[in-house]
């Protein structure tokens, strides 16, 4: 790997507890130099009360749909080191019966397939890949680097553009195959400030929740035509009474990335050298952060850092140290041209 390009930030004024941005749209900051959310936030020992709390409720909401076959959980399993961990606290701590599904968006390196299939071996779990076809994906993608319209206006405080096209594509077809195949829950990896504390436990009418998505689908199919609406679309019963609960683990725990990685490092996951400077399984990301991190001047990361702050499972130095760690334009030059995007456009 490259060696990392570190970003200038001499021009950022940061949240003094949190390091946010006074970049990020509608942060402002005290004259004590802390940020809404910091004024408003719990202690470290709340927040850990509050996490605790989640995964009470996570592990009530799991022992209620017990039994179901031939799984019991749908796990969307990128192969990174959350999700990995995601996978390995349903299997090993809940003796929960789960399917680990990845979309291979063309992105994934070497050193993620091979994590997949190490943890996945390991654990005794089936994986399934799902390849979406080439021409979708690279117009997905081409389109969200240019097009910020795509998601909406508070989208870009939690992820860049193409992340979040790949993210409501994986979603959606997490949430397809878990109503074809008639399994009661959908697990993701997602950390505290990836998605708001309520995404720890959802239910899911797919009735009820394609009206919700109408427009985030018919904003993708007026940008890349109406042949991408199966990759974005649920189907539906006529008496929504058909259910998918969600969990996200990872909100309910209080874990550092070192523990994360130690707990895997036994399954054989090791941390790839083929996925960029701020990715564990996805080369694509890079230019995602290139993009984000030059048009709306902060880090697409900022959110999940400052959550990771106050929780503190991260020190200052450490987050400091991601925040600054940002691609160059020669980093992401060949992904650019691998989904068709010219130097201008960047």
């Amino acid at each position: 790997m490259k060696p990392v390009q570190h970003a200038s930030s001499s021009a950022v004024i940061r949240c003094t507890r949190c390091l946010l941005p006074d970049t990020m749209p509608g942060l402002e900051l005290d004259d004590d130099g802390l940020c809404r959310f910091c004024r408003a936030a719990p202690s470290v020992d709340e927040i850990r009360a509050e996490r605790a709390a989640l995964r009470a409720e996570m592990v009530a909401t799991l022992e209620s749909l017990r039994g179901a076959t031939p799984y019991e959980v749908i796990v969307a399993y990128s192969g990174g080191k959350d999700s990995s961990y995601t996978l390995k606290v349903l299997v090993e701590d809940h003796g929960l019966k789960c399917l680990a599904i990845t979309i291979d968006n063309g992105f994934l390196g070497a050193g993620t397939v091979a994590n997949c299939k190490a943890v996945c071996g390991h654990l005794g779990v089936d994986h399934m890949m799902f390849t979406p076809n080439r021409q979708f994906t690279e117009a997905l993608y081409r389109r969200s680097a240019t097009d910020d319209g795509l998601h909406s206006a508070a989208a870009i405080k939690r992820a860049s553009s193409i992340c979040s096209s790949c993210i409501a594509m994986i979603n959606t077809h997490m949430l397809q195959q878990a109503l074809y195949m008639t399994i009661p829950v959908v697990a993701g990896g997602y950390i505290g400030g990836q998605v708001p504390r309520d995404g720890a436990v959802m239910t899911v009418r797919p009735g009820q929740q394609a009206r919700i998505r109408s427009r985030m689908v018919n904003r993708f199919a007026g940008a890349l035509g109406d042949d991408v609406r199966p990759y974005f679309e649920l189907p539906t019963a006529p008496d929504d009474l058909r259910e998918v609960v969600v969990v996200n683990p990872m909100l309910g725990l209080t874990i550092t990335e070192a523990e994360i990685i130690a707990a895997l490092e036994p399954m054989g996951w090791v941390r790839p050298q083929d996925t960029g400077i701020t990715s564990t399984n996805c080369r694509l990301n890079d230019l995602g952060v290139f993009i984000h991190s030059k048009r709306h001047g902060f880090h697409p990361y900022a959110m999940e850092i400052a959550e990771q702050l106050r929780a503190g499972t991260m020190t200052i130095p450490e987050a400091e140290d991601k925040l600054a760690r940002l691609p160059d334009r020669a980093d992401v030059a060949g992904l650019a041209a691998q989904v068709g995007l010219s130097e201008d456009a960047y």
